[in-house]
Formats: C-alpha cells, sequence, structure tokens
C-alpha cells in the first residue's frame, strides 16, 4: 500500500508544482509583483527539496504502522497545550481542511472501506485524519511539513496547497481502489460495504491544456480556482455490489495457482526477479508497445500457441530492454500482475472460440495493449457493466462475431471496426474517453445495419408465424375428418373429394374463422351426410330412398377450389354417379373428370433462401439423448437472447431467439441479418448442445461471457492443482 500511495500521490505532487511553475511564469510574464518572477525563483529551488521530504513523510508514516507505534506521524501539536495560531498558520491549516474536503466529497465511501481495512491491520481502533497516510488531511499536512523546512512566502504555500487539491482528486480515487482491491483480495474485511454516497461523480482528471487554461484565467486575489472540466455522469453511478467485490477476489485468489500451473510469471532459467517494477515504468513499457503499432498477438485457439498472458510478458520484456530495463523477466507489483494476466486471460478465452477467424481474431488482438494499460489504472473495468471500455469490446464483438465478410455490408462493417481499432491503438493516452467516442461512432454506425436486419427478422418472424399456422391448421382437419371418416372404403371420386377439396375449404375456414365456426361446422355436417349416404347404400339401400344429399354445402366446399356454376354441379353429378355405383354393385371409376383440380394453399414466403438444418427429428421426442441440466437452461430462452450455433464448416456464429410459437413451442433463430437458421424445439436444442452443435452464453454479452470461462479455466487448474 505504501507502494501504491506513492506511486501515485508523488506523481500528483510533481504535477502541480510542474502546473504551478507555469502559473508563476505566466505571472511574471504579465508583470505581477505579488506570485510573480521572485516566488517563481523560490518555487524552482524549493521544488526538489519539497518533493522528497513528500515522500520520506509517506515512508515514516507507512513505518510507524508497521512498528505499531506514532513514529513518522505528523506532530500537531497537541502535546504542547493550547496555544494561539499565528495568521500563516491559521491559514495554512483552513487550506489543508478545505483539500480534505473537496477531495472527500468524492471519495468519502471508497475512503470510509481503505481507513477500516487499514486500522484493522495496524491493529489499531479508526485512526485519526492525521496519523492515516491514505488521508488526505494527512497528505495535505505532509506537503505542509515539507514547505516548513524551506523559507516561502505565505501566498505561495497557499497557491501549492490549491494546485495540489486539484491533482490529488484523480489520484485518490486509484489509491483507494488498488488499496481497496489488494487488502479484500488478502482477506482483509472482505465484506465491508460503505455506507455512504458520495455527493458528486468522480471527476475525469483535465488535460494539461485545460490546466493551463484554467490556471492562465485571471481569478479573485490572484488565486487558481478547481478545474471546470465536466465530470463524467456514468462513472458516478459505478456502485461496487458485496457479491461482485467478493467474486471479484475470488478470482484473484484464484490467478496465483494458475501462474504456477502454467508457469506464467516465470519462464524457466529465468533470471531471479529484482524489485517490483513500478506502476509508471509499466505504463511507459506499454505505451512503447501501443506507439509500435500494437504488437501482433496469435491467440491460443490457434495450434500449439503460446498463451496471450506468456506472449504479452515477452513482448513486454522486450520493450522494456529499449527502455533501459535489464533481465529476463519483468517483476510486476501484485496489483499490476493481477491486471496484465487478467486482461490476457480475457482475451484469450474471447478468442479462443471458433465463432472467429484467424484475421479477425488477429485484429482484435491489437486491443490487448489498451486494454491492460487500462485495467492497470482502474480495475473497474472487471467490475462495471457500462465501463466505457467494456462497452467498447461487446460492440467490436458484436460487430465480429459470425461475421465472414460474406456480403458487401459485412465487409464495410469490418472495414469500419478496423478503423476503429487502428484509431484506439493511435490516441488511446490513459483517458478512457476515447473509448466511449469510439464505441457511440461504431454503434451508430452498426444502427444503419441493424434497421435492414430487423426488417428481415421481423418478415422472417411473420413468414414462421404463417407456416406455423397453416401446419397446425392441416393437422387439426386431419384429425377431424380422420375421426369422422373411420375406417370406412370410399370410392375413389369420394375419397379424393374428402382427401383434397373438404380438407383445403376446412383448412381455410381454420386459417380465417377457427375451428368451431358456423362454416366449419356446416361443411362437417354436409362431409357427415355424404358419409351417412355411403353407409346405407353399402347396407342395400336403393338410390331412389336416399335423401337428397347437402348440395349447399357441398357447393360452398367446392367454392373453395373455384369451382362454381356449370362446373360445381358437374362435380355434384360426378358424386352422384359414385353412389349409384356404389348401390349397384359396380365397380368405382379411379378418376372422374368432373370433378375440378384441387387447389393448393400458397406457403408463407421467405425472404432469402435458407441454409440445410442441423439436426431433423423425424419421430417424437421420448427417444432423444439429451442432458436435463442443459433442458432446463434452453427452456429459459427469451426472445432476444443469443446463443451460438455451429454452421455447416465448423464454425460458430450468434443466433438470436427471434420468436416462439405459441403453437408448438418451438423456437425461431435467426443470424444477425435475420434471416432464419434454425426452428427447433427445446428438447431439440438441448439435443444439438450435447452433440457441439449448440453453445450457450454464460453472460448477457462478449465481455461478461468471457469473464466466465475465465473464472471456469482458473476453477479447472486450481482442482487440478
Amino acid at each position: 500500500m505504501q507502494k501504491h500511495v506513492l506511486d501515485r500521490a508523488a506523481p500528483a505532487l510533481d504535477s502541480a508544482l510542474s502546473d504551478l511553475d507555469d502559473y508563476l511564469f505566466d505571472r511574471s510574464q504579465n508583470g505581477e509583483e505579488t506570485l510573480g518572477l521572485m516566488a517563481l525563483r523560490d518555487m524552482r529551488r524549493a521544488r526538489g527539496e519539497i518533493s522528497q521530504q513528500f515522500r520520506q513523510a509517506v515512508l515514516n508514516r507507512f513505518r510507524g504502522l508497521r512498528d505499531r507505534h506514532a513514529g513518522g506521524a505528523q506532530d500537531d501539536g497537541s502535546a504542547a497545550g493550547l496555544s494561539l495560531l499565528s495568521e500563516q498558520d491559521l491559514e495554512e491549516q483552513l487550506a489543508v481542511e478545505q483539500l480534505a474536503a473537496s477531495v472527500l466529497r468524492t471519495h468519502a465511501p471508497a475512503f470510509e472501506i481503505a481507513s477500516r481495512r487499514l486500522s484493522a491491520i495496524a491493529g489499531q481502533g479508526d485512526l485519526p485524519p492525521r496519523e492515516n497516510p491514505l488521508a488526505p488531511t494527512f497528505l495535505a499536512r505532509a506537503l505542509g511539513s515539507a514547505m516548513d523546512r524551506l523559507d516561502l512566502d505565505a501566498d505561495l504555500r497557499i497557491v501549492v496547497f490549491k494546485f495540489f487539491e486539484r491533482e490529488l482528486g484523480g489520484a485518490l480515487g486509484e489509491i483507494y481502489d488498488r488499496s481497496n482491491t489488494l487488502m479484500a483480495t488478502a482477506g482483509v474485511l472482505p465484506e465491508l460495504r460503505a455506507n455512504a454516497r458520495p455527493q458528486q461523480a468522480h471527476r475525469a482528471a483535465p488535460s494539461h491544456a485545460q490546466q493551463a487554461q484554467a490556471a492562465a484565467a485571471p481569478h479573485p486575489a490572484g488565486m487558481p480556482q478547481h478545474d471546470t472540466v465536466p465530470h463524467d455522469a456514468g462513472h458516478s453511478q459505478m456502485q461496487i455490489s458485496a457479491s461482485d467485490q467478493a467474486a471479484f477476489a475470488s478470482m484473484l485468489g484464484m490467478l496465483q495457482g494458475w501462474r504456477n500451473a502454467t508457469g506464467v510469471a516465470a519462464a524457466p532459467g529465468a533470471q531471479p526477479a529484482g524489485p517490483a517494477l513500478p506502476t509508471n515504468d509499466l505504463m511507459s513499457i506499454l505505451s512503447l508497445m501501443q506507439q509500435d503499432g500494437g504488437p501482433r498477438f496469435n491467440p491460443a485457439g490457434e495450434a500449439e500457441q503460446q498463451s496471450l498472458a506468456s506472449q504479452l510478458r515477452q513482448q513486454m520484456t522486450q520493450s522494456a530492454r529499449k527502455l533501459g530495463v535489464t533481465g529476463d523477466n519483468l517483476n510486476l507489483d501484485g496489483l499490476d500482475n493481477d491486471a496484465v494476466d487478467l486482461v490476457a486471460l480475457l482475451f484469450d478465452v474471447l478468442l479462443d472460440g471458433p465463432q472467429f477467424d484467424t484475421q479477425i481474431r488477429q485484429m482484435i488482438g491489437r486491443m490487448l495493449v489498451p486494454y491492460v494499460k487500462v485495467a492497470v489504472r482502474d480495475r473497474r473495468m472487471f467490475l462495471f457493466k457500462e465501463h466505457p471500455a467494456r462497452k467498447l469490446l461487446n460492440t467490436v464483438a458484436e460487430a465480429c462475431e459470425g461475421n465472414r465478410g460474406e456480403a458487401p455490408q459485412e465487409r464495410e462493417l469490418l472495414t469500419h471496426v478496423d478503423h476503429t481499432i487502428d484509431r484506439l491503438v493511435a490516441e488511446f493516452n490513459e483517458d478512457v474517453a476515447i473509448f466511449e467516442t469510439l464505441e457511440q461512432e461504431l454503434r451508430a454506425y452498426m444502427a444503419q445495419h441493424r434497421k435492414r436486419f430487423e426488417l428481415a427478422e421481423k418478415r422472417t418472424a411473420e413468414a414462421q408465424r404463417g407456416r406455423e399456422r397453416l401446419e397446425h391448421a392441416r393437422r387439426v382437419v386431419a384429425d377431424d375428418l380422420a375421426a369422422h371418416r373411420g375406417d370406412r372404403t370410399l370410392p375413389p371420386v369420394i375419397d379424393e373429394f374428402l382427401s383434397r377439396h373438404v380438407n383445403h375449404h376446412l383448412v381455410q375456414v381454420v386459417l380465417r374463422d377457427g375451428k368451431g365456426a358456423p362454416r366449419y361446422n356446416d361443411a362437417m355436417q354436409a362431409v357427415d351426410r355424404l358419409l351417412a349416404a355411403c353407409d346405407k347404400l353399402a347396407a342395400g339401400l336403393t338410390p331412389e330412398k336416399l335423401p337428397p344429399l347437402p348440395e349447399a354445402g357441398l357447393l360452398d366446399i367446392l367454392a373453395s377450389a373455384g369451382c362454381t356454376e356449370d362446373a360445381a354441379q358437374a362435380a355434384l353429378d360426378a358424386l352422384r354417379d359414385a353412389l349409384s355405383r356404389l348401390a349397384s354393385g359396380e365397380s368405382a371409376l379411379d378418376d372422374d373428370v368432373r370433378m375440378p383440380p384441387q387447389a393448393e394453399l400458397p406457403e408463407p414466403a421467405q425472404p432469402q433462401p435458407e441454409p440445410q438444418p442441423q439436426l431433423e427429428v423425424v419421430a417424437g421426442t421420448a427417444g432423444l439423448d439429451f442432458d436435463a441440466a442443459m433442458l432446463a437452461r434452453v427452456r429459459k430462452l427469451q426472445v432476444g437472447d443469443w446463443l451460438q450455433l455451429a454452421a455447416t464448416d465448423g464454425h460458430f456464429a450468434p443466433a438470436k431467439v427471434s420468436w416462439i410459437s405459441p403453437i408448438s413451442s418451438r423456437l425461431l433463430l435467426v443470424n444477425r441479418r435475420g434471416i432464419r437458421v434454425l426452428v427447433a424445439s427445446v428438447e431439440e436444442l438441448a439435443v444439438m448442445a450435447k452433440l457441439g452443435k449448440v453453445a450457450l452464453r454464460e453472460g448477457e454479452n462478449a465481455f461478461e461471457d468471457a469473464m466466465h470461462q475465465v473464472v471456469g479455466r482458473l476453477q479447472s487448474v486450481s482442482e487440478r492443482v
């Protein structure tokens, strides 16, 4: 924790003093006497001493905590009794209090958690702010103590506090984040949660141009004010739940076992590791790799390639040598080590699946270094769904999954993704705002394609809905006619009339009016009277004694086939002739030209040709072989859910549940272009999953799914160890 504080607080002070130098120089150029040229000279002489004394104060305070006494704490003068403060001391005390209050408006919850954990480690009660090296009060007092040794004007001292306040606000957020992660991973109050919310969002660190502009602007009494850079409202909602924090801590705990099993941290025969590489030096190494255009990584899924973690460390070692860092193995700080390995594992499992071809894997692999830099600086990427870097990776994966570049629109989309990655590698400078900008631009571009695909999907669903209704109507009518007909042997003409014309008419009625409608009942009554006539004639009743045929009902049936007027009368004559032959015992005609040709119901149109299904069930589902747990998961699929479906070439492509039939409960799956790829029941999908042709996602998007796979991979290694 001492290292984390020094790695961020000391550079923040150096940056504040550098900005103050520019501020004083501008004032001296304008002829200002107060805080002008003399103040600039004094500050430049004192700058190195202030930084050194500040670092020493932090070291002493941590040493005092380790020794479990108050050595190194700032002496507040309480032991000397009460006394009046000088005007200068009073102004400095007010500056310290204002700095602490300003910073804690943003970081109070994280500071509360870190302080309670640090107190538990030190074996003390609540540490007073002046004795807590994580407290902004202590850091401000350490700065004041460093300036006490120098002869600086009172106004200049206050200006130093103001510039340090601005820089410290951005640094403490990462200090608390890294410290809390470190302590929670070590088992120090991992279940602890904050009982207060920040009163304002964490502001993004201002750029140097914005700082210079704020410093150069005129202010009352010549004092610099807080920067006015708009804060990131999205990050203000980033709250860590206890379950997510515990899961993340558990995953970090399994990382060390994975390193020991895979030998990632140190190659065999490597030289003994030296001192831990400072975080800033690690960022410099990663920046050099990024400036080189981003190294080319080969995902482990291709043949017998090394894992991305091993490849990344090799590339980092090569870049470190360019910066003068010696040794065959980089010794990274614990949290930096976790960030590097977690991102490498994330990309490894993301690119390991068959949903991406080689070219796309290499293209996405170029994003690895920027994402390692984000993880080193901002661990929240692993915990918050709305993190800009996380959203960009999800959008890139969505654009590339199942995209083989077969259509011009698909090739254009891949080209746009490649351009997005180029910009990320070229423009990312530790400001995550670039991720949000690129994600919004890519998503806006994809929206144009999505509208066209949504229309195709809608047409596909309508066609499938029509096909399902037609199949259902045919099945209902066939069952009903079979029940009414029984096992009778009928003359061919009457048999053809029932199976073709009556069936066609009843299917139309079911589709338009539903079964049980008056037209349906009238047609079935006409069929029953025709069948009754056949029964009576077969029993020896003469045709003269038969009641007349239900001509009205039969004519309605024939009209469905377009048979009207003379043609309809000719068809009735053909039915009467068949009955007469049955009564006289003559042989029935196999065919009668007076019967009209059968009318066919048009099949619902399909927008585009469909691929061949991967699985066809020709019998019931009772004999299907599937896993009961997988069936339960498939039953939970809803419209809009995505899964991975194997294509004929062996590649996996994303498939969306577009529609679930209320009739058969079958699921309609479409690809990203809205084209139907499969219609199957939940049992059939469970069978395909067991055959390795269907893969269900563990998370809602690519990032979450990859994180679930990372946990699974770590658990698998832990069990083997």
